[in-house]
C-alpha cells in the first residue's frame, strides 16, 4: 500500500476565486530551494550521476544564451552583459573541478554537491557593501536556480507535465502562466493573492477552480503529492480519503445539473423582463479560449487581452501576430473580438521592456505610455490588428487612458499603419471599432471629451476600483477596503455611461465586477449596454438578466448610490440578487 493511501487528510483553508473541483496530483513551483538531501550513491552511479549534470549546465547554457542573445539589441547591452556574467560562472572551471572530486571521493549525489558548494561562494558575497559583489551574489543564486531545476527536472520555461497536475505556487504572475502546459493544468492554490489577481483572473476565463491566500503550502506540499481542490468552499486536501471523493462526486452531480439547465438557454439573448437588451461578451487571453467562447453563448469577445500572446513570444514577428489575431477573428465570425493593446506594466512585466525598477510600477509606465513609448512595437501591433481586421469584425482600444491627447496620439499612428498597408496592397477592414478603456479616474472624470474620439467606451473595474479608492487588489492587508460598490466608484461609472449617451456611443463593462452575479442589478442599473464576462460566467449572467426588471434595477441603482455605507449598498444588491435568481446561489 502507498503512503499516500494511508497517510491521513490535511486541509487547509483559504480563499476561493474560482469555482470549481479538481483532483490530481500537485506540481509546486517554488521560487527557493531547499537543500537537496545528501544522498549516497555507489561507485558505479558516479559517472552516470555527473553525466545527468553535464546535461543540466549544458540545458543551462542553452537557456542563457538564448536570452543574451534576445538583449543583444544596443539598448540592452547592460542586460546582455549580465547574461554574459552568468556563462562564465556556469563554466568556471574550479567549481567544475571540484564538484567531480566531491562527487568521486564522498559518494554523494551530485545534487547535494553542487548546491553546498555554490552555497558557499553566495554566503562569502551575502551582505556585502560593495554594491558590485552584491550584485555578484544575485547572479551566482540565478545560475544555481537554474541549473537546480534542471537537475530536478523542473524545466525553468515552459513546464510541460506527463499527467493533469494542480498547480502550486507562492505567487502565479501572467509570465509564469503563459510558461505553463496549460491543457495539463486542472487548478491554481497560491500563497499570495486576491480575487482580482491575475492568477485568480485567468482561472475564471478557463473555467479551472482557483483557491488563494493559503499561507505556507509550498513548505508543506511536495510535486506529486494526490490533493482535492475545492475553489467553491476554498479549501485544499491533501490525500483527500475515499469518503470525502465520494461526497465531492455528489455534490459535482448536483451541480453538473444545475449548469445544465443554464446550458440550454445560454445561446439565447438576455432581456430583462421589461424589455431591455444588455448584451454580454466573454473575456479571453488565450486563442485556445474561443471555442469554449462560442460555446458559452457569449455574443462576441468584448476583451481580448494582447498581452498574453506577447509574453508567450515577445519577439514574435507581425505576421506571427497577424496570423495569432486572424484566427481568433475567424474563430469568432460572425461576431466581433475587441483585442485591447499591450497592457504590460504593473503585475506584467516584460523584463525587455523595463531597463530599470520603477517604484511604483502601477502608477508608472503602463498600458498606452508604454505602446507610445515604444512606437516600433505598437506599430508592429497595430498593423498585425489591421491585417486581422480584413478577416471578420474587430474592435482596437487602447488601455490605461488618462486623457484625450493619448488617445488622439494613438490613434494618428493607427492611420499611419492603415496608409502603409493599403499602399502595400494589403487588404484591411473597412468598419473598425475604436475604443478607449475607462480604468483612470482622469478618463472617467474626462469621459465627455474622450468620447468624440472613439466609438465605444469599455470600462476596467479593476483598475479604476484600485485607483478610486487607493487599494492596491493585490495586497492583502487592504484586500478587504477594495469595494466595487464604492459610491465614488459608482459614481464614475454613471459618469462614463452619461458622456457615452450624450456621444451616441455604446459603453461595456469588462472588469471582473461584470462577471459577480451579486452586482448584476446594480450594473444593469447603471445602463451598460454591455458586459464582457469569464467564459464560465456567461450563462449564469444572462439568466441573472432575464430575471430582473430593468426600471427596478435603476430604483435600485439611485438608492445605492445615495448611500455613504457601501457595505449597506452592497447588502441590497444581494438581496435583489438573491430574490430573482436564488438557484444561483445554491
Amino acid at each position: 500500500m502507498s503512503e499516500a493511501s494511508i497517510a491521513p487528510e490535511k486541509i487547509w483553508e483559504g480563499t476561493a476565486v474560482s469555482t470549481g473541483v479538481a483532483h490530481a496530483v500537485v506540481h509546486v513551483m517554488k521560487d527557493h530551494f531547499d537543500e537537496p538531501d545528501a544522498t549516497p550513491i555507489a561507485p558505479e552511479e558516479v559517472e552516470s550521476d555527473l553525466a545527468r549534470w553535464h546535461r543540466a549546465l549544458e540545458v543551462t547554457q542553452t537557456e542563457i544564451e538564448a536570452l543574451q542573445t534576445a538583449m543583444s539589441g544596443e539598448e540592452c547591452s547592460a542586460e546582455a552583459d549580465i547574461f554574459e556574467a552568468h556563462v562564465l560562472i556556469l563554466n568556471d572551471n574550479s567549481i567544475r573541478k571540484q564538484v567531480e572530486k566531491t562527487v568521486r571521493e564522498q559518494l554523494i549525489c551530485v545534487d547535494a554537491v553542487y548546491y553546498r558548494l555554490m552555497c558557499k561562494h553566495m554566503d562569502a558575497l551575502r551582505g556585502l557593501s560593495d554594491s558590485y559583489l552584491r550584485e555578484r551574489f544575485l547572479d551566482i543564486k540565478d545560475v544555481t536556480h537554474r541549473v537546480m531545476r534542471h537537475l530536478r527536472g523542473e524545466m525553468l520555461d515552459h513546464p510541460m507535465f506527463e499527467v493533469p497536475v494542480i498547480i502550486v505556487a507562492h505567487d502565479l504572475t501572467p509570465s509564469d502562466t503563459v510558461q505553463l502546459d496549460r491543457t495539463k493544468v486542472l487548478g491554481f492554490a497560491i500563497e499570495m493573492g486576491s480575487a482580482n489577481s491575475h492568477a485568480a483572473i485567468i482561472a475564471r476565463s478557463l473555467s479551472l477552480p482557483a483557491v488563494v491566500r493559503m499561507h505556507n503550502i509550498c513548505d508543506e506540499l511536495h510535486s506529486g503529492d494526490s490533493v482535492l481542490l475545492d475553489g467553491d468552499e476554498g479549501l485544499l486536501i491533501r490525500n483527500p480519503s475515499a469518503a470525502t471523493l465520494a461526497k465531492y462526486r455528489s455534490r459535482e452531480a448536483q451541480s453538473d445539473a444545475r449548469e445544465d439547465a443554464l446550458h440550454t438557454t445560454r445561446h439565447q439573448p438576455a432581456i430583462t423582463s421589461d424589455g431591455s437588451t444588455v448584451m454580454v461578451s466573454a473575456n479571453a487571453e488565450f486563442i485556445e479560449e474561443m471555442a469554449a467562447i462560442r460555446d458559452s453563448g457569449a455574443e462576441h469577445v468584448g476583451l481580448f487581452r494582447t498581452e498574453f500572446l506577447h509574453l508567450e513570444d515577445p519577439e514574435g514577428s507581425e505576421d506571427w501576430l497577424a496570423d495569432c489575431y486572424t484566427r481568433a477573428v475567424q474563430a469568432m465570425t460572425p461576431g466581433e473580438v475587441i483585442f485591447r493593446t499591450l497592457d504590460l506594466g504593473g503585475d506584467k512585466m516584460d523584463p525587455r521592456m523595463t531597463f530599470e525598477a520603477e517604484p511604483n510600477p502601477f502608477l508608472g509606465w503602463r498600458g498606452i505610455r508604454a505602446s507610445l513609448g515604444r512606437k516600433d512595437l505598437f506599430r508592429r501591433q497595430l498593423r498585425a490588428l489591421l491585417r486581422a481586421s480584413a478577416h471578420g469584425r474587430i474592435g482596437i482600444m487602447f488601455p490605461m487612458v488618462s486623457c484625450v491627447e493619448e488617445v488622439r496620439e494613438a490613434r494618428a499612428l493607427l492611420d499611419e499603419c492603415a496608409a502603409e498597408l493599403l499602399h502595400e496592397k494589403v487588404p484591411i477592414g473597412d468598419d473598425i471599432a475604436i475604443g478607449a478603456m475607462i480604468e483612470i479616474p482622469s478618463a472617467a472624470v474626462s469621459a465627455d471629451l474622450i468620447a468624440s474620439e472613439v466609438d465605444f467606451f469599455s470600462l476596467g473595474t479593476n483598475d479604476l476600483i484600485q485607483y478610486t479608492i487607493a487599494v492596491d487588489r493585490l495586497n492583502e492587508r487592504v484586500a478587504s477596503l477594495y469595494q466595487p460598490t464604492h459610491p465614488a466608484v459608482l459614481r464614475l461609472i454613471r459618469m462614463t455611461v452619461d458622456a457615452a449617451r450624450v456621444a451616441g456611443i455604446r459603453v461595456c463593462i469588462c472588469g471582473e465586477m461584470a462577471s459577480d452575479v451579486e452586482l448584476t442589478p446594480l450594473l444593469v442599473g447603471l445602463g451598460l449596454d454591455e458586459l464582457s464576462v469569464a467564459t464560465s460566467q456567461v450563462p449564469r449572467v444572462k439568466h441573472a438578466i432575464r430575471q430582473l426588471n430593468a426600471a427596478d434595477c435603476r430604483t435600485l441603482t439611485e438608492e445605492v448610490m445615495s448611500l455613504g455605507c457601501t457595505s449597506t449598498g452592497l447588502d441590497k444588491c444581494r438581496a435583489m440578487a438573491n430574490a430573482r435568481y436564488p438557484e444561483l446561489f445554491e
